[in-house]
């Protein structure tokens, strides 16, 4: 994966779907409960930022990019996350949880093409 996948940021449905969700968020955010501010969080709902939808949408499309490499059990396969912006940890958090355990540091396309070799020669 050469890169993380976010939808044209000046895109008209992009903007207005940032645009709502944030007035969205922000109205939730300073409407009354009713109940003095100690009402049950556990059914209130607080809908995504425009922030959070736009890298949720990017997540989503690389977690459905490598869940195309393993289809079952018996599949096997190589991931390589070619962009910096996979070091950082909120990137990382928006990987499938089976992936994140598995990420290796750049160390170089050396070491890479090694550990691919090894890995299946293993597999």
């Amino acid at each position: 994966i050469t890169g993380l996948p976010f939808a044209p940021s000046f895109d008209a449905k992009v903007k207005m779907k940032r645009e709502f969700l944030g007035g969205k968020r922000a109205s939730q955010n300073v409407k009354a409960t009713g109940d003095g501010g100690f009402g049950d969080k556990a059914t209130s709902t607080v809908s995504l930022s425009g922030h959070e939808w736009y890298t949720q949408q990017a997540h989503r499309a690389v977690n459905q990019a490598i869940g195309r490499v393993i289809r079952n059990k018996n599949d096997y396969g190589a991931v390589l996350l070619l962009d910096s912006r996979f070091g950082q940890a909120r990137n990382q958090d928006g990987l499938s949880k089976w992936v994140r355990p598995h990420i290796q540091n750049n160390e170089g396309m050396g070491r890479a093409i090694g550990s691919l070799v090894k890995f299946y020669r293993n597999a």
